[in-house]
């Protein structure tokens, strides 16, 4: 390329003395440069974990074309990822791991069908006001399905191939692997020529309803070997928050990054004005979300004290038993093999080892692991085998343990590496590597409780970490000794212990890591008697105070935690230690008088005042409560500098006389406030005393 960088310098990190855009690799490069035919991109953390993009085979066209059949498509989405992976600019699309930038190509990719489908232009250059408002329209009420409008497509494209009797030339025939020592052979549909021909991945198609039924009605009598039953569960006319904020953020950072650096693009996707840059994509994204398709944000109070009372007792006083019932069972296996194999039974080698298995889950049943209160049946494969109950169960415990008790993001503890643990000076800490804003390595505090699953999942994957080299916990050893990634599932050990984890609609609840990280976040906050809001924010490694304040004040987080900071609020503002002389205090107590006079049953009033103090974000001083950071007031806080209050105290310093505190006469860890009891609940105990 041999453009010079000097232009655009400003925009990016880590350039030094280069002098050309080229000189800006992709840091997760494998084995391949930017003109590279095929990306290999290898992440960081997992480094058997790889994302593959091959510029020549990518359909975008409704004809089948391909993305290099379109002068400068390439470049410009290459040009687009090469700048999100070096840029220090959010606004331009910074990305911070491989699997981002893999997925921002998708939608890059998703993006230029689109033009080439809707608006039917193939340049950005043709963009105009007309285009965009289209877009903003369909992005942000329209899934991809509906967008590219796949499903109709695709029913009429498979009706004229089966019409004219075409369907042979889409046909695989493969060796079975049921079969191997026969010459069982299956026939399958050519997922990938089909969708190729609609300007799609086969993956775009999976969610399209009418077709997959169709497909399946059609091919399925004919001996096609196809999986499931051809109904799609997901619902394409809805789109959640996430889905919409990340698409037209990507398309966003694009045009921005075309406006400012046009001497990088070709002068076909050049345009003369910054497009989408007034759109708000955070509160159009909530705006236009479908209520139905937004992951449940927390988890319900039930479901995740049942969740982790449960791993904790894996943790703590079931591993050992589990590890050592395992490699004992693994030895009674072996022997009745050989002595399978000694005596000449008849039969193949999977007629034995099948044999043997039966054999060993009869032993199994005879001998039970004392003081474990779930059944273990079988040896291998099924749901109650011991081998899904150690490397799928056991493993699942650990995790929801360090989710729940440490507040990383998933790929932090599933990059967890031996020794990350150690203690000093009676404290513990655990060692990460932080996801973003290039923080690197820390060294976070954590509990014994999390040091003790981490050193489980360490004896787990001990093998596999010997065989394959690669110093990651997430790896396991099966029933026949062989290595591989772990087996965590989380819903399936919630059904193997009895617990209902179920959502709002009766569907298998969706667990995801920042729901622990808001658990943890609210917890600390609402429940420990000196939180501090700029220790939290350091703790889960936000880049703002507001990040932080958006986990601890979630209008969208339907749970009792919401209840524990409003009741907070309401006995501190009616509480007896309450100087009369303080401004915040009594607006409060002026709105509760309002409510209470109200001719409702005490309950309403109770719900009403709730209702009342969700709106105000309330941080802990030492002697009494700080309001400042309540978007309606916070105008008035006079400590305020950078953004972030100082919050150090009600009474004294640069604080003292400000109109948002609320001081009280006795400290805040002496005032008798609503909590949760935990003493009821073993995770909460851990929680609570270290």
């Amino acid at each position: 390329m041999a453009l010079q960088i000097i232009n655009y310098a400003n925009y990016f990190s880590y350039f030094y003395n280069k002098t050309d855009i080229e000189s800006l690799k992709i840091r997760w490069f494998k084995g391949c440069s930017y003109d590279s035919d095929i990306w290999v991109l290898q992440d960081t953390k997992n480094m058997k974990r790889t994302y593959e993009i091959d510029w020549k085979n990518i359909p975008v066209g409704p004809n089948g074309d391909k993305l290099n059949n379109y002068y400068g498509a390439v470049k410009l989405i290459k040009m687009s990822l090469l700048i999100r992976a070096s840029t220090t600019e959010k606004k331009l699309g910074m990305t911070n791991s491989a699997e981002s930038l893999y997925k921002a190509a998708i939608m890059l990719f998703n993006f230029y069908r689109y033009l080439l489908l809707i608006p039917n232009i193939s340049n950005l250059s043709s963009v105009n006001n007309s285009v965009i408002n289209q877009l903003i329209t369909d992005y942000s009420t329209k899934g991809l399905v509906v967008r590219l409008d796949l499903d109709s497509r695709a029913v009429n494209r498979f009706n004229e191939i089966i019409s004219n009797g075409n369907v042979g030339a889409y046909t695989k025939t493969l060796k079975s692997t049921k079969y191997l020592k026969t010459n069982h052979e299956k026939i399958e549909f050519d997922n990938n020529m089909f969708s190729s021909e609609l300007g799609v991945s086969a993956r775009a198609l999976q969610n399209a309803p009418k077709y997959q039924l169709l497909k399946y009605k059609t091919l399925k009598p004919l001996g096609y070997d196809l999986k499931g039953s051809g109904v799609i569960k997901n619902n394409i006319e809805t789109q959640s928050e996430t889905t919409i904020r990340k698409s037209i953020s990507v398309v966003s950072s694009l045009m921005r990054q075309v406006y400012l650096m046009p001497d990088l693009f070709t002068e076909n996707h050049r345009v003369d004005r910054m497009w989408m840059d007034d759109i708000k994509v955070s509160k159009l994204s909530k705006k236009k979300a479908t209520t139905s398709n937004i992951k449940t944000r927390n988890i319900p109070r039930n479901v995740m004290y049942a969740v982790m009372d449960e791993s904790i007792r894996w943790v703590i006083d079931y591993s050992d038993p589990l590890q050592n019932h395992f490699k004992h069972i693994k030895k009674v296996y072996k022997k009745k093999l050989k002595c399978i194999k000694d005596y000449g039974f008849g039969g193949n080698v999977e007629s034995k080892t099948h044999y043997a298995r039966r054999l060993t889950s009869e032993w199994i049943k005879s001998n039970k692991l004392a003081n474990f209160p779930h059944s273990i049946t079988t040896y291998r494969h099924q749901a109650t085998s011991i081998e899904q109950i150690v490397n799928k169960h056991l493993v699942s415990a650990c995790l929801l343990v360090i989710l729940a008790f440490t507040a990383r993001r998933r790929d932090e503890i599933y990059g967890l590496k031996s020794n990350c643990t150690y203690e000093e000076g009676g404290l513990w800490y655990l060692i990460v590597d932080q996801e973003k804003f290039n923080q690197g390595e820390r060294a976070l505090p954590t509990l014994k409780l999390v040091a003790t699953a981490v050193s489980i999942l360490e004896d787990l994957s001990a093998k596999g970490r010997e065989a394959s080299q690669f110093d990651n916990l997430m790896q396991v050893t099966d029933a026949n000794s062989k290595h591989g990634k772990a087996w965590p599932d989380f819903n399936g050990f919630c059904d193997y212990v009895g617990i209902e984890s179920k959502d709002e609609e009766g569907n298998p609840f969706i667990f995801a890591d920042h729901q622990f990280r808001r658990f943890l976040a609210m917890a600390y906050y609402y429940q420990y008697r000196d939180p501090n809001l700029f220790t939290l924010n350091w703790f889960l490694g936000h880049e703002s105070i507001e990040m932080t304040m958006d986990y601890i004040t979630d209008s969208d987080g339907q749970w009792e935690m919401q209840q524990v900071k409003n009741e907070r609020i309401i006995d501190l503002i009616e509480s007896d230690f309450r100087p009369d002389k303080s401004l915040i205090g009594n607006e409060i107590a002026e709105l509760f008088g309002l409510i209470e006079g109200q001719g409702e049953k005490r309950i309403s009033r109770m719900e009403d005042k709730g209702k009342l103090v969700d709106k105000y974000v309330l941080n802990f001083v030492k002697d009494g409560a700080c309001f400042g950071l309540t978007p309606d007031i916070k105008k008035r806080s006079k400590c305020l500098e950078s953004g972030a209050i100082q919050c150090s105290s009600a009474t004294k310093g640069s604080c003292e006389g400000c109109l948002n505190l609320l001081p009280v006469e006795q400290p805040i860890n002496q005032i008798n406030v609503t909590d949760l009891v935990w003493s009821s609940s073993p995770m909460l105990e851990v929680l609570q005393n270290g």
